[in-house]
């Protein structure tokens, strides 16, 4: 039991390096005021200029994306990146599982809200979209495997 006991602790504190090695490797390269946290599968950069989160254990629509927006419920939620800046704050939620009625759906769905089409493009099996209310915005760009939204608002 003792050994196991050690063994585990072992464990954490050379994990517990890594992530330290490995957030300070991070904010040399990113600049003396940077300061990084990392955890498990999320990252927090924080800078003068905002901070910059992903979340690879983020499975759901963030509830802060304002309300305005219609969640998108096709596919599975693999990652959450938030970034809050100086004059703004947007989400890149990354999908897999999705295909383009998904995406021409969800286009739909944003014209029923009210939003703008600005573009649309579709090559092969990609599509691209971008859709526009007031101070917010809306871009997708996805194929059959999978989809990339970004919500942004600016402030």
């Amino acid at each position: 039991m003792a050994f196991l006991l050690s063994t585990m602790a072992l464990f954490l504190s050379c994990k517990q390096a890594a992530e330290k090695t490995q957030e300070k490797l991070i904010e040399k390269s990113i600049g003396k005021d940077a300061d990084v946290d990392l955890e498990d599968e999320k990252i927090v950069i924080k800078t003068d200029e905002g901070t910059f989160t992903t979340d690879a254990t983020a499975k759901n629509w963030p509830n802060d994306i304002p309300n305005n927006v219609p969640e998108f419920t096709s596919g599975k939620i693999e990652v959450v990146n938030t970034q809050e800046m100086i004059g703004g704050k947007s989400w890149t939620i990354l999908f897999e599982d999705v295909n383009q009625d998904n995406i021409k759906a969800y286009k739909d769905n944003l014209e029923d809200k009210d939003f703008t089409i600005k573009f649309t493009t579709i090559a092969g099996s990609g599509i691209h979209f971008a859709a526009q209310k007031e101070n917010v915005s809306v871009m997708i760009l996805g194929d059959e495997k999978g989809a990339s939204i970004t919500v942004s608002i600016k402030e």
